[in-house]
């Protein structure tokens, strides 16, 4: 993690050179308190209020349009932040921002239920933040006490990023941190430039988007789109869903061209969730469409019921192909395990079109581009497996 943080203030350096340059090329107008207001030209900020001095000018805040809507003046220069809601610290770890962050959720340090998320597996120093409540219940007193320069918070409403932004009297910027589905994408890398931007890590932010688009591209190259096996993916999501919890647009499905045989579920009947939608199906209907493959999202306390005699006449369970992945849904999605699972589901659907991949390989090169660590290992470790077959089928 020390050539994360290298990386980290080599580019507060050379953000705080090119925020002093964008600052003298803006139109300049004199404010109320004597400060200089600039324009800014670039990201999704809108100004920037700067004090000019005789030698230099400083840029002291810029306005951004969150993806809520909301114009947000947030200081040039952050230093301290928090992320809240499902998906925010992920972001922050993404952008290497760990050294910023000055608060977590209390889930994040307390996990006696649930195992830790890749990020905080490559990150472990964040279990050590100080806990700030929950989404839903925000410790104002306690978030203030940390003196954030800026609040995320991936997925709020208007109104309360509003409210908590009244009481804590500190910028709150929301995000959407969407999914890999075609839909979404587009929210992903909106959340990341957003981030970026406040953050002062456009460049970060500009290379985990490349990143993930090329990592998409080398996917969908790879084989016809929707022309794969029948496949099938149960137990999506980590606690207590059963097998018939899937999601009809699982990003590595779609992403190397598998059959989901969910996918033409009407979309009124699905959930509206953070995310691509997921479902609970009839068990009858699994039997129906009779995957020829059959992937369990990893992390559910049992999977006693692929032992159940009705489903024993499934192809892919007289076969005996059933496979482990790890889960690509932990208090929302890890983007990075979504591309990790899309190798290793390509490599069992379409072994001959996958034959240069080594899927665990493969998998600690992306966490370490997303995360900052190779931690296959401790991912699989943490879920109670990791790709491969289910023991019961080998």
């Amino acid at each position: 993690m020390s050539e994360q943080r290298r990386r980290t203030l080599l580019k507060s350096f050379g953000t705080a050179a090119t925020i002093g340059l964008s600052g003298l090329a803006g139109c300049a107008g004199q404010s109320g308190d004597g400060s200089t207001e600039t324009t800014a030209s670039a990201g999704t900020a809108t100004d920037s209020t700067a004090t000019e001095t005789d030698a230099e000018t400083t840029v002291s805040s810029q306005t951004i349009t969150d993806m809520a809507g909301r114009e947000v003046t947030v200081p040039a220069t952050v230093e301290r932040t928090i992320g809240l809601g499902s998906g925010a610290l992920r972001m922050l770890t993404y952008l290497d921002a760990v050294d910023t962050v000055v608060g977590v959720e209390t889930l994040e340090t307390q996990n006696e239920k649930r195992p830790y998320r890749p990020y905080v597996l490559a990150n472990e120093e964040l279990t050590d933040r100080t806990p700030i409540g929950s989404r839903k219940s925000p410790d104002t007193e306690r978030m203030l006490q940390q003196k954030p320069d800026v609040v995320f918070w991936a997925w709020a409403k208007q109104k309360k990023a509003d409210d908590l932004q009244s009481k804590l009297g500190v910028p709150v910027v929301v995000v959407n941190p969407g999914d890999l589905t075609p839909n979404l994408q587009g929210d992903v890398f909106e959340t990341l430039r957003t981030m970026g931007s406040v953050l002062g890590s456009d460049e970060r932010a500009k290379e985990v988007v490349s990143y993930t688009k090329e990592t998409v591209a080398d996917l969908e190259s790879r084989t016809p789109s929707g022309d794969g096996p029948r496949s099938y993916i149960g137990y999506l999501g980590r606690g207590k869903h059963g097998l018939t919890y899937t999601q009809p647009l699982y990003p590595p499905f779609n992403l190397v061209g598998a059959t989901n045989v969910v996918s033409g579920i009407a979309e009124d009947d699905l959930k509206k969730k953070k995310g691509a939608a997921r479902t609970t199906i009839d068990p009858e209907q699994l039997i129906e469409w009779d995957p020829e493959y059959l992937f369990v999202d990893l992390g559910t306390e049992t999977y006693d019921a692929l032992e159940d005699e009705e489903y024993q006449s499934i192809t892919a369970i007289q076969n005996g192909d059933v496979y482990g992945v790890p889960p690509t849904r932990d208090y929302s999605i890890n983007f990075g395990t979504v591309l990790a699972n899309g190798y290793y589901v390509g490599s069992v659907l379409f072994p001959e079109a996958y034959d240069d991949v080594d899927p665990t390989a493969k998998a600690d090169a992306i966490y370490e581009q997303f995360v900052g660590a190779p931690i296959y290992d401790a991912v699989a470790e943490a879920y109670g497996g990791g790709f491969g077959k289910l023991d019961r089928f080998t």
